[in-house]
């Protein structure tokens, strides 16, 4: 397990084997190719439900909604905090 702390003040234990998955690979790869339903996929693929729910509950605006392009950021931080501590 590695533990995550997030810009945003999200944290989690992540299962870093979940990164080394044909499913999470599919889903990566959908979203490098423009796919952004391969965000949500990858946040179900690393997280618990309740902690998916959780971050999306930090990320609302104030209209309610989670906005694409910081979920992408919060993502693309904690992918990048498995990849350091993989190493």
């Amino acid at each position: 397990m590695t533990h995550v702390k997030l810009s945003c003040g999200f944290e989690a234990d992540i299962d870093e084997s979940a990164a080394d998955d044909m499913e999470f690979l599919d889903a990566l790869t959908a979203m490098q190719k423009g796919d952004l339903t391969g965000m949500s996929e990858m946040c179900s693929i690393l997280l618990k439900p309740e902690e998916k729910k959780r971050l999306y509950d930090m990320l609302r605006n104030e209209s309610g909604r989670v906005p694409v392009k910081i979920m992408g950021e919060q993502i693309t931080e904690l992918m990048g905090q498995l990849g350091s501590k993989k190493k």
